[in-house]
């Protein structure tokens, strides 16, 4: 069965990009996929790099992306508008997409996604996995105005419902709210899609799904040593591994253990 991938990438993250859809289409070699790219500056020449490094089982599929649509919403050096695109996806997707598995680009997929992709929605918008608990949780609700039953996603990889999407996103209201709430956004998309949808999230485990080395410090330093996610466990158990924040792989500054699985899978 074909599967629908989204991504939101920058001419700076083609590469990247590609390190990534190789390491899907490795990991999952019997896999057919359609992969919307939403950006606003790629080139023909990008798009036919693209093309030359992409696997046959693969089908790229650009959405032009309009900066001008996001004037006024908050913006830091740190993150660019394309974060925000993945929030209005829903409104560009032919209606053909009821479902679309959303990856970053500072990713490696490498193990195979069927039961990750097939996961019933259980009447929620978004399969996804949340890094925090306890106080920040409780902070987070208190930042955004919202109630108990509010989980916040890391929007980096999430399985999409698209069909109820179209039909509870209100794309002025969300404007609205981004224009007159920057002073209390702090990863702003997330902070989005936390208040607007926070409540209709299914939470899977990070471990498999989002793993990242911030995540494996924290779960190591709270677990005994024989339950430690190290290498050897990564390697057997783990579907995704997400370079979150500023350590890059690719970096020379890089800190952690994964740094591996980003090599074994990139493009030139």
């Amino acid at each position: 069965m074909k599967k629908n991938i989204l991504v939101a990438i920058n001419q700076g993250y083609v590469k990247h990009f590609l390190t990534m859809v190789n390491s899907l289409t490795s990991s999952n070699p019997n896999g057919v996929f359609d992969i919307y790219i939403m950006h606003s500056d790629l080139t023909d020449e990008d798009k036919a790099r693209i093309v030359s490094k992409i696997s046959k089982n693969v089908n790229p599929i650009y959405l032009y992306m309009d900066k001008s649509l996001f004037k006024g919403a908050p913006k830091v050096k740190r993150y660019p508008y394309e974060i925000y695109y993945r929030i209005f996806a829903p409104q560009l997707l032919p209606d053909s997409v009821d479902r679309i598995l959303y990856l970053d680009s500072d990713l490696i997929v490498h193990n195979n996604i069927d039961e990750l992709y097939n996961q019933p929605f259980d009447g929620n918008l978004f399969v996804a996995c949340t890094q925090i608990r306890g106080f920040v949780t409780w902070l987070n609700r208190l930042r955004m105005c919202v109630g108990k039953k509010f989980y916040y996603m890391n929007t980096g990889v999430m399985v999409m419902n698209v069909a109820e999407l179209r039909k509870v996103i209100d794309t002025e209201k969300i404007f609205k709210f981004m224009k007159s709430n920057g002073w209390r956004m702090y990863l702003y998309d997330q902070d989005v899609l936390f208040k607007f949808y926070g409540n209709r999230i299914k939470l899977i485990d990070p471990k498999l799904y989002n793993l990242s080395d911030r995540y494996i410090t924290f779960y190591n330093m709270r677990t005994k040593k024989k339950n430690h996610i190290d290498l050897n466990w990564v390697e057997k158990n783990n579907i995704i591994i997400h370079y979150l924040g500023r350590n890059k792989p690719w970096k020379n500054n890089y800190k952690g253990i994964l740094k591996e699985f980003y090599f074994k899978y990139k493009v030139e």
